[in-house]
């Protein structure tokens, strides 16, 4: 009857066994709480509501404090199992699945493990094919031009404090590819993700922040140095530390990129407008975390106070996700990976969030100037 159950599983079953027999007893205790000794049932009580809390965080948030909860700690030592995260039940059970762990550091509007931001990990091959654009869905696109003809003078900045780039960089948008049905066929060489970070960069400049994107075809580089897809960063990683080098100011860096989610978690509309969603992902794995992460928590607030329905988010991604939940976030303290909006959006919802990214970054890089000089 036993055979090939593994150890584990004998004691993840037993283990949530005595946890329903300890629910149980504290139902009943609750309910008889009214019949018990002044003061007992209120302890029983809060038992429940612990035990409540851990799924439902409507209820007692600050019992969820660390080490206040001693069976749901004793638990997760005991055996990796954390109430708070019905994955972990299975984690080792199915080969891989921690490596794609995620937690959630913020829930955006409609956000839950089931949409969060996932990495399509298409061959070289399939990344390089050349594909045919829909030319008239790129006809009433705004570019966002002062005049027609594009040639409008620009004032160039006196320095550059941000970095737009875009680690996979041929990401692209279904409604504007013929024969595109996935993440791993929504690819181009030019209707892509650096379309976004040109967009955002130029609003950026408009409003006196200088801004430098690269818009390199990562692919391509792959290709040359005989490199694999899952070495993007990698490529990445030495466009940035190129521009460090030349530009000693520079101090905010945007991996801008778009997510594989279809169109339903991706798009918000606000005041009859249509946006694509704004999601942060954040590597745990190096020593700038939690400056990056106090950078993503500001704008995603600022972003929420204004257009609560726009942002998906934060996320962050273990050691044991992804480049080792790096994201070439050790280069900087405010280094974040931000996906704009997935493969189902237009470059239209793309921009009106581009816009508004612009927007509240300068928001907050006026008002960090000010608090820096004093």
């Amino acid at each position: 009857m036993w055979k090939g159950i593994s150890y584990r599983s004998l004691l993840v079953f037993i283990v949530a066994s005595i946890f329903a027999q300890v629910l149980l007893n504290r139902s009943s205790l609750f309910f008889g709480s009214f019949f018990q000794e002044p003061g007992k049932g209120a302890v029983e009580t809060e038992n429940l509501m612990r035990i409540v809390a851990s799924e439902n965080l409507y209820f007692y948030p600050s019992l969820l404090e660390e080490n206040q909860f001693l069976f749901s700690n004793a638990l997760k030592l005991a055996v990796n199992i954390n109430l708070k995260d019905v994955r972990s039940f299975i984690f080792h059970e199915i080969p891989g699945l921690y490596a794609m762990s995620s937690e959630i550091v913020v829930a955006g509007d409609g956000t839950d493990f089931t949409n969060l931001p996932i990495e399509s990990g298409p061959p070289l091959e399939e990344l390089l094919r050349e594909r045919e654009v829909v030319e008239e869905s790129l006809d009433q696109v705004d570019e966002g031009k002062e005049n027609g003809d594009g040639r409008e003078e620009k004032k160039q900045p006196e320095k550059y404090t941000v970095f737009i780039f875009h680690t996979h960089s041929r990401e692209s948008f279904i409604p504007h590819l013929k024969n595109s049905k996935d993440a791993q066929s929504a690819q181009h060489k030019e209707v892509n993700i650096t379309l976004v970070g040109k967009r955002f960069g130029e609003k950026l400049n408009e409003k006196g922040i200088g801004a430098m994107v690269d818009t390199t075809d990562i692919p391509t580089l792959l290709q040359k140095k005989h490199w694999e897809y899952w070495q993007s960063y990698d490529a990445s990683r030495g466009i940035v530390q190129e521009a460090m080098a030349k530009n000693k100011e520079l101090a905010y860096f945007f991996d801008i990129h778009r997510d594989s989610a279809k169109r339903n978690a991706t798009t918000t509309k606000i005041n009859g407008k249509t946006y694509a969603k704004i999601f942060f992902v954040l590597g745990q794995g190096n020593p700038h975390y939690k400056e990056n992460e106090e950078f993503a928590l500001k704008l995603n607030d600022m972003i929420k106070k204004k257009y609560p329905s726009l942002t998906r988010g934060i996320v962050r991604k273990p050691k044991t996700a992804g480049t080792n939940g790096v994201y070439n976030q050790d280069l900087a303290s405010h280094a974040l990976v931000i996906e704009i909006g997935g493969i189902e959006n237009t470059l239209d919802e793309m921009y009106n969030t581009a816009d508004v990214l612009a927007d509240i970054f300068a928001e907050y890089y006026w008002q960090d100037a000010v608090e820096t000089s004093g």
